[in-house]
């Protein structure tokens, strides 16, 4: 069932249920009402004295006025006049009015009653008498008798009837009314369901990550602020996250294969000439040394692509780092790797970070920082709360530079001669902006480049 036909339905039958609860309220409340008035009607004449009807004589008569029988308070409606009466003894013996053909029921309960004294509560309950549907009371006299008084419910029972189609008629014009109306409300309220559907499929078929078109075909405005608009707005967002990582993905495929163009040429040209008959040992060495210095940039440039391609946050959950300890332990390493020397100058602080991104993003400045340092001069680490800082004694970068060097694959002119690949900062770039810092590159005083990473506040721990 579509969902179209399921919100009209749901409409549909919640009104029926309310409709017939509303009904069967109503009905009931109107006869109880009617019953009522019949029942106070009979009542009232019982208190009347209907002994006196024609045809019951004086040994049927009851203490009362004679002749009031029938008759009502003036202001009141006239009562009914079609009433039928009888007495009943204890013995079972009935007694009518002589023009009165039809007699009405006694049970056992009646005759009981008949020897009750005058102050016991009558008994009101429906009977049929002829085919007549009639209401009728039995109250004591005190004599050793009791009166029975019933009164047709035909006119009652019409007006029952008439107002039980009332409601039917009602109930079923409603239904329909709220089938239609959900049916339209539905339509009306799955047709931006329906083209969010077909724009998902267009997307899947074709591929097209087009979040301006989706948005058209979906038509959900902007300025709204209902589900169906969410809803838009995050297929939106997660089409705009996917372009980009398309986008990504594709750049990074293309720089890369320049980037691996370049050493594998020169390693088939190094491997064709080591094929030469000719080859003296010296030249044949210092090729081999080509080799090796090739294979070695083709390593780092792997294993870089790969760790820039991989989303670390997928799989490192975030915990406690101690980021003094953390740039000592770098500095260790960094030190043991190269003849440099490198200083730690840390204050205690802790934040709360995937320890791996933010190592690699401190050893990765900490290794450019080592290739443009001069001898004898230190690498320089600094942490404080909120930043941690990388300084070499290097020429540093032209200020045109700076906001480039976070690219990925990109190099500065004097870069372009040393071995690398372009990726080492980007991946810094990278890791700092999953943790909702910065990287800024700038000059230390006395010359040399200095890099500060910046955590938010947050994060600190």
């Amino acid at each position: 069932m579509t969902f179209r036909r399921r919100i009209a339905l749901l409409a549909g039958l919640s009104f029926v249920a309310a409709v017939l609860v509303c009904s069967l309220t109503g009905y009931i409340t109107v006869r109880r009402e009617m019953l009522a008035r019949v029942d106070a009607d009979l009542a009232g004449r019982v208190a009347s004295s209907p002994l006196d009807q024609p045809g019951l004589g004086d040994a049927t008569r009851r203490t009362g006025t004679p002749g009031t029988a029938g008759r009502a308070p003036l202001g009141s409606p006239p009562r009914p006049t079609d009433v039928w009466v009888q007495t009943v003894t204890a013995d079972g013996s009935v007694t009518t009015p002589t023009s009165q053909t039809a007699v009405l029921p006694v049970t056992d309960q009646d005759t009981a009653l008949a020897g009750q004294p005058p102050t016991a509560m009558p008994e009101l309950r429906d009977v049929e008498v002829d085919g007549v549907h009639l209401r009728m009371i039995t109250a004591p006299t005190g004599e050793g008798r009791a009166v029975q008084i019933a009164r047709p419910l035909t006119e009652v029972d019409q007006t029952l009837r008439a107002f039980a189609l009332a409601l039917l008629g009602v109930s079923v014009t409603g239904a329909l009314l709220a089938a239609g109306v959900g049916w339209f409300v539905a339509r009306r309220s799955a047709r931006p369901v329906a083209a969010l559907s077909s724009a998902a499929e267009h997307v899947t078929a074709t591929l097209e990550l087009d979040p301006d078109q989706f948005r058209l075909e979906a038509g959900a405005p902007a300025h709204r602020a209902d589900e169906i608009s969410r809803l838009s707005a995050s297929i939106t967002a997660m089409l705009l996250a996917l372009r980009a990582s398309r986008e990504q993905q594709h750049r990074l495929v293309l720089d890369a294969s320049h980037e691996f163009r370049t050493p594998l040429t020169s390693l088939r040209t190094n491997v064709d000439l080591l094929n030469h008959p000719g080859l003296d040992a010296a030249t044949r060495a210092e090729i081999v040394t080509d080799l090796q210095t090739e294979l070695e940039e083709l390593t780092e440039l792997t294993s870089e692509l790969v760790d820039l391609a991989t989303d670390t946050r997928q799989v490192e959950q975030p915990e406690a780092v101690d980021m003094d300890a953390l740039a000592r332990r770098v500095a260790d390493r960094a030190g043991r790797r190269t003849d440099q020397t490198i200083t730690v100058d840390a204050e205690p602080w802790t934040v709360w970070g995937r320890p791996a991104m933010l190592e690699r993003a401190l050893q990765n400045l900490v290794d450019n920082a080592g290739k443009w340092n001069p001898p004898g001069s230190p690498i320089e680490i600094g942490v404080r709360p909120g930043h941690v800082t990388v300084r070499d004694h290097g020429p540093g970068v032209p200020v045109a530079e700076r906001g480039l060097v976070f690219e990925r694959f990109y190099r500065t002119e004097s870069a372009r001669t040393t071995p690398g690949s372009g990726l080492g900062l980007a991946i810094v770039a990278r890791n700092v902006a999953a943790h909702g810092g910065t990287v800024t590159f700038g000059e230390a005083d006395g010359g040399g480049a200095l890099l500060d990473i910046a955590l938010p506040p947050e994060l600190t721990r």
